[in-house]
C-alpha cells in the first residue's frame, strides 16, 4: 500500500521524535487528513498484537523493521 511519493520531514509537518519508531519503519504508512496526520501500522492487518493506529510516539515495538515507510 503506497499513499504517494515519499515526503521529507518538513512536508510531513512532524519530527522523528514526535512519531517515534514509525518514522523509519517499513510497515508504517502516513495517513494525512485535513486536521492531522495519522500513522497506520501495516502489521495490524495480519497480527492482532499491533494497533492499527498506535499512540505516538512509538518508543518500542516488536514488529519494527528499519526502512522507509511504505
Amino acid at each position: 500500500m503506497n499513499l504517494g511519493a515519499p515526503e521529507g520531514p518538513a512536508e510531513r509537518g512532524e519530527t522523528d521524535a514526535a512519531v517515534g519508531l514509525c518514522w523509519r519503519c517499513r510497515h508504517a504508512w502516513r495517513v494525512p487528513t485535513p486536521r492531522a496526520n495519522y500513522w497506520l501500522c501495516g502489521r495490524a492487518a495480519t497480527d492482532p498484537r499491533f494497533e492499527k493506529y498506535p499512540r505516538l510516539p512509538v518508543l518500542a515495538c516488536p514488529g519494527y523493521e528499519p526502512g522507509d515507510p511504505a
